[in-house]
């Protein structure tokens, strides 16, 4: 009986499905591997497909549309359903030039072999099927065994974005998301946190304003203009973010993850100690008068009880 192996090609024009899944197909015709291929034509769509199905193998193209602008790539080896996958990676720029994340995965440049790149994934997929593959993991955190699910953070975002509209922030704007040392202070001076945790994740998630980003939201919370941070008005921070993990919890109870009250944190150069071997991403966002941060941090599921 044939084994199953599920590949994501994040490719926007079919140039890269074309190139690979006919060959693929044929030459593990007579082999103990059926490779199944699945296309999503951008970083997007790469997101939402690992949200509903397990990925064995993920083939990038870097150049497609919104993938590094979002957390699909920098979270590709803790999200539950991409964290074991081997990541094969195209591009026009150097290894050395690709986010951390991408670095440790087996690397084409443009142009690409077409024999070469399709004799690598023959090599890993028949490898799998026989128990003798080694990976490397990209990050210290891809070593243990948690997950990220790429769900929550999209339901917090929303919920953030959405609650903020609400407070006179209607022009907030997302920027590239990245990797975060779990132990780095927050970048902002007002922050809540709350612990997160499901069958295959614990850690916590934070939301951090600096002091323009705030300042602009309590203003018109408190329908009066604000412009310095005072006690005050820190302690509205702790209103603000129970509504919007309010307005995500629904979505996030859905998905099998408990999440506790938040947790209001003062002060810039804030920090949660982490046990070593946990991984973070950090969101930044900005408003029309300053910044906020959205931070995930994931630690290693041995430490569940």
């Amino acid at each position: 009986m044939k084994q199953r192996k599920n590949i994501l090609i994040v490719d926007n024009n079919c140039e890269l499905e074309q190139l690979v899944k006919e060959p693929l197909l044929k030459q593990l015709e007579n082999s103990g591997v059926a490779p199944v291929v699945i296309r999503a034509k951008d970083g997007a769509e790469a997101a939402i497909k690992s949200e509903n199905q397990k990925f064995d193998m993920v083939l990038i193209d870097t150049e497609v549309p919104r993938l590094m602008d979002g957390g699909f790539v920098y979270g590709i080896h803790t999200y539950k359903n991409t964290q074991d996958a081997d990541l094969i990676v195209i591009s026009q720029k150097d290894a050395s030039d690709l986010p951390e994340s991408l670095r440790s995965s087996r690397f084409f440049k443009k142009p690409v072999s077409p024999a070469e790149l399709i004799s690598a994934m023959i090599t890993v997929l028949n490898a799998e099927h026989h128990g003798t593959a080694a990976r490397e993991p990209a990050t210290a955190a891809a070593a243990h065994k948690y997950a990220v699910d790429v769900r929550v953070i999209n339901a917090v975002i929303k919920a953030t974005t959405h609650v903020l509209g609400q407070f006179g922030c209607p022009n907030v704007k997302m920027e590239k998301a990245g990797p975060k040392s779990p132990n780095d202070p927050f970048l902002g001076e007002v922050s809540s946190v709350v612990e997160i945790r499901s069958q295959a994740f614990q850690g916590h998630l934070c939301i951090s304003f600096d002091k323009g980003s705030f300042l602009e939201v309590v203003s018109t919370m408190l329908m009066e203009e604000q412009t310095e941070l005072t006690q005050d008005n820190q302690d509205a921070v702790g209103e603000i973010n129970n509504i919007i993990f309010g307005n995500a919890k629904a979505e996030i109870s859905s998905y099998g993850v408990q999440m506790t009250v938040p947790k209001v944190i003062l002060g810039a150069g804030q920090s949660i100690p982490c046990s070593q071997g946990a991984a973070g991403m950090m969101i930044p966002f900005a408003t029309s008068k300053g910044k906020f941060y959205i931070t995930v941090v994931a630690l290693p599921m041995a430490k569940v009880a």
